[in-house]
């Protein structure tokens, strides 16, 4: 009886034993992850340049490779989430300017600033999203909204006939892009400057000559 009783106790002392495969924690949240990914790949891109390697991205975000290939299919799969994230900064930037208590120059100007102080803040992620950004259809879309909705105020406001601010927008998007991306490689001007001679030239219309 008391070897019964002895091995009775020991059992009910035996902490259970985690089953196989079970995982040690809660479970990992997808978009979470991939936004900690994201993080960890502008830190790498910092860092190492625009060559940066999924290895990097892993390393810097303190996991193996293969938790980033099971948030990523592939360098370009991260690569487009990245210019997604920036492209949506960007055009709520955008809007921003747009709903600010000014005047229409100002609000012009504001958002003329919004895209030089994208290159600059971000200087490598600029040279590898740069393209991606600026095909995406959100900042194309919403972007030329908010530029549009400025242009709109500004015809307004001098009494003429708003119809092209839809227009301009879509070729003004461009333009200041591509003059800010000559700016970003050339420095041949401080920020402010380009961003009063884009203003300027963006307003020379409104005169009408």
């Amino acid at each position: 009886m008391a070897g019964l009783t002895g091995n009775l106790g020991s059992v009910s002392n035996t902490p259970p034993r985690r089953g196989r495969g079970r995982p040690p924690g809660p479970a990992v949240d997808p978009a979470q992850r991939r936004e900690a990914l994201l993080d960890a790949a502008e830190q790498a891109i910092a860092e190492s340049g625009t060559q940066v390697s999924l290895a990097q991205v892993a390393v810097a975000a303190g996991l193996t490779r293969s938790a980033v290939y099971a948030a990523f299919a592939d360098r370009d799969d991260l690569l487009s989430a990245l210019a997604r994230r920036h492209s949506e900064r960007i055009v709520q930037r955008l809007q921003e300017a747009a709903a600010l208590d000014a005047s229409p120059r100002e609000q012009t100007r504001a958002a003329v600033d919004v895209l030089a102080g994208w290159f600059q803040d971000n200087p490598e992620l600029a040279r590898l999203l740069d393209q991606r950004v600026a095909g995406d259809h959100l900042h194309h879309s919403y972007g030329a909204e908010a530029v549009a909705a400025i242009l709109y105020m500004g015809f307004r406001a001098r009494g003429l006939d708003p119809a092209p601010a839809a227009t301009w927008a879509q070729g003004l998007i461009g333009a200041v892009s591509g003059a800010v991306r000559w700016w970003t490689h050339t420095q041949t001007v401080s920020r402010d400057e380009l961003v009063d001679h884009l203003t300027t030239l963006i307003w020379s219309g409104f005169s009408g000559d």
